[in-house]
């Protein structure tokens, strides 16, 4: 059995171990979870941003292409122009879904961790 004196002194390099692993959590772990933060948030504004512009494009190129084809100015293209911002709106929903689902995803596994 420990003797009392003992135990203070490993209740005391308990304390000093604790203190240091938390200052050393502290100095690391903000800085580097900022940086990827903002990196994937200039990800995911950027995928939008091109998912948006992809859709629109593609709207007024297949009604501009279908206008050509069947002669019916600029009806299709104006109809498609819209069909394309009705797709840039669904895909940036879609993306917002996916972002939501992926942060409870890691909420739930970073509860279960502690």
């Amino acid at each position: 059995m420990p003797e009392p004196e003992d135990r203070s002194s490993l209740t005391d390099l308990d304390k000093r171990l604790r203190a240091a692993r938390e200052r050393q959590n502290q100095g690391t772990k903000p800085e580097s979870s900022n940086r990827a933060d903002a990196a994937s948030g200039m990800a995911v504004g950027f995928r939008i941003s091109v998912e948006i512009v992809a859709a629109l494009i593609m709207g007024f190129g297949i009604g501009y292409y279908l206008d050509q084809l069947l002669g019916t100015k600029p009806w299709l293209m104006i109809i498609f122009f819209f069909l394309g911002i009705g797709a840039a709106f669904a895909n940036v929903v879609r993306v917002a879904k996916q972002l939501e689902n992926k942060k409870r995803f890691r909420e739930n596994h970073e509860d279960r961790a502690e």
